[in-house]
């Protein structure tokens, strides 16, 4: 027995000294060559157009994460993944360089930014004069502005941006302040766990009928809520880019969404507050819609929303939702509201219906059109984005959707003459790719709203031109009168260009995407009506090794007659027979 008990001994100290060793030198390994060099290899960069289509602001990123990205803290709470370290979310795409480029003359200049960069996508001020981007440090993350004539950048100091939830920065519209989510200078120390608990989690059913969603990353206890509290609070701040003063604005909130009006003297904000819910995810929280003067004063609240926990399977929320400013007005808010008690299916002449109200929000809302089906705009409307698509002279778009027939329209409403009957321009059922009619080309205004591109009542349509034979990405030239399109541009065959924006109102000047089997996706300024295109950009081959390499569809027959299929990959130096 002692002999066997020795053995046993020896055998556990080979097995824990194997443990040791193994921990200690492992470490992660590398694919043999090319696959390294493919693998981390920059990818192609992502392109920002000005508002006037003037300049390219080119942003270089890198395909991978390092590890040591993937390594930063991670907190799930509410839906969402945090990293605590910077107050904002875990692993967002990292940006690392930014170059502008003059489309006139295609004149590039490098930027030169902090080292170590790791930004997140610049956002145009509305002249486009300047740019803002932030960059991510290990403490915090940064405001950073830039100025498009000198391509010099400079930091804002003194603030530190909350990126946690929506759309953390806003230009306003005289171009040169920025409406900013920051994290409260003073708000101590994260909340501590007690690690023993107060007391139970409760959970109470208060009997009536809900869907039973699931979600990933949802609040778990008190002390989740405290720290989704702590982290998504912000101070919303206004700030001069030119003399980097810093003014306050209003109390500090979880805002789901901030939306400066205009004219730029209000803001409409959505704050999120308690109670919170362990079955939903912070999109469906309770809220509170107000509009709030530039002092943070409330002059209007338009709703308070509760938890959306009763909310039928392709319901919405009674009360306003889709809220957002009409883009060709100084300051009028625009929202819709179900007429059938947020149950789609429900049998009614009319699902919703759309209302207005002016500032200073003293009078009734006007209602601007019924909808038979589903408002179908604006979902999920958080740091931003408009649910209207908004034209010229009182033109506006909207969508609506019947949900039985799985069918969507597109209507023209009349912003001047609330109340008369849309104009259906188009529908078709959302099964229907070869159909779609493509989607239509904005531009900004100088209050920095968009709103789509028209020259008189032509408006320009790019879609993505899916056919039997494959997609042709197109750029239509369409009369809102006659409802004609007329094609400016198909993507030829062979290749993949698709219409970014226009660089004339006319239509006639617009520039590409454009990339092959043989090039790589590269930025070109292209005449209607003319073959020749002009390059804007001359990105490289991102992994020039795997040029050649085809590729097929082998079927086959199994032996008990099941048809199977599978792809083959061939290198490029393979020879038939081989």
């Amino acid at each position: 027995m002692r002999k066997l008990n020795r053995f046993f001994a020896f055998f556990i100290t080979l097995v824990l000294a194997h443990i040791m060793f193994g921990q200690t030198a492992l470490h992660y390994q590398k694919a043999p060559k090319p696959i390294p060099e493919i693998l981390d290899a920059p990818p192609t960069p992502f392109v920002f157009t000005s508002p006037k289509a003037d300049y390219l602001l080119v942003a270089d990123r890198l395909g991978n994460p390092p590890i040591a990205d993937l390594a930063q803290p991670m907190l799930r709470l509410a839906g969402i993944r945090i990293n605590p370290a910077i107050n904002g979310r875990h692993h967002v795409p990292r940006l690392t360089g930014l170059h502008l480029i003059r489309i006139q003359d295609g004149k590039e200049q490098a930027i030169k930014l902090p080292v170590n960069a790791y930004i997140g996508n610049p956002e145009w001020s509305p002249d486009g004069q300047h740019f803002s981007f932030t960059n991510t440090t290990p403490t915090g993350i940064e405001l950073w502005v830039g100025d498009t004539n000198s391509a010099a950048v400079h930091r804002i100091s003194g603030i530190q941006v909350n990126a946690i939830l929506g759309g953390p920065i806003q230009w306003m519209p005289d171009n040169h302040t920025l409406l900013v989510e920051a994290v409260s200078p003073n708000r101590g120390n994260p909340p501590a766990d007690t690690r023993v608990p107060d007391g139970p989690i409760i959970q109470e059913s208060d009997g009536k009928k809900a869907p039973a969603a699931t979600y990933e990353d949802l609040l778990q206890s008190a002390h989740d809520e405290d720290l989704f509290d702590y982290y998504a609070t912000a101070q919303l701040t206004l700030v001069d880019i030119q003399s980097g003063k810093l003014s306050p604005l209003g109390k500090p909130a979880v805002f789901f969404r901030i939306d400066p009006s205009p004219d730029g003297t209000h803001i409409l904000v959505a704050r999120i507050h308690r109670p919170y819910s362990y079955l939903l995810p912070f999109i469906d929280f309770p809220k509170e819609v107000e509009v709030w003067d530039r002092s943070g004063r409330m002059e209007f609240k338009l709703a308070s929303l509760p938890l959306a926990e009763h909310v039928p399977i392709e319901g919405v929320l009674t009360g306003p939702r889709a809220y957002e400013w009409a883009a060709t007005s100084p300051a009028t808010l625009v929202w819709a509201e179900a007429l059938d008690g947020g149950d789609t299916r429900a049998k009614v002449p009319y699902h919703d219906h759309v209302l207005m109200l002016a500032a200073p929000f003293k009078a009734q809302p006007v209602e601007l059109v019924k909808l038979e089906y589903r408002f179908a705009g604006g979902f999920g409307l958080g740091g931003g984005g408009q649910a209207i698509e908004w034209g010229e002279n009182g033109m506006a778009l909207l969508h609506d959707y019947d949900r039985n027939r799985r069918w969507t329209r597109t209507l023209m409403v009349n912003v001047n003459q609330p109340g008369a009957a849309p104009k259906v321009v188009w529908e078709r059922s959302i099964r229907d790719r070869y159909g779609d009619p493509g989607a239509p080309l904005t531009k900004r205004l100088a209050n920095g709203k968009r709103v789509i591109r028209q020259n008189g009542n032509i408006i320009f349509l790019a879609g993505d031109g899916a056919s039997p034979k494959g997609e042709f990405p197109f750029l239509d030239r369409y009369d809102l009168q006659s409802q004609k399109a007329e094609r400016i541009f198909r993507s030829g065959e062979g290749s993949f260009e698709t219409v970014i924006a226009l660089a004339s109102d006319d239509g006639s000047r617009f520039i590409t995407r454009y990339e092959s089997p043989a090039d790589p996706p590269n930025y070109f300024l292209r005449t209607a009506g003319s073959t020749k295109k002009t390059a804007l950009t001359r990105f490289p081959d991102p992994a020039p090794q795997l040029r050649g390499i085809t590729k097929q569809i082998v079927t086959y027959k199994r032996a008990d007659g099941v048809p199977l299929s599978f792809t083959l990959y061939l290198p490029a130096n393979y020879k038939k027979g081989e």
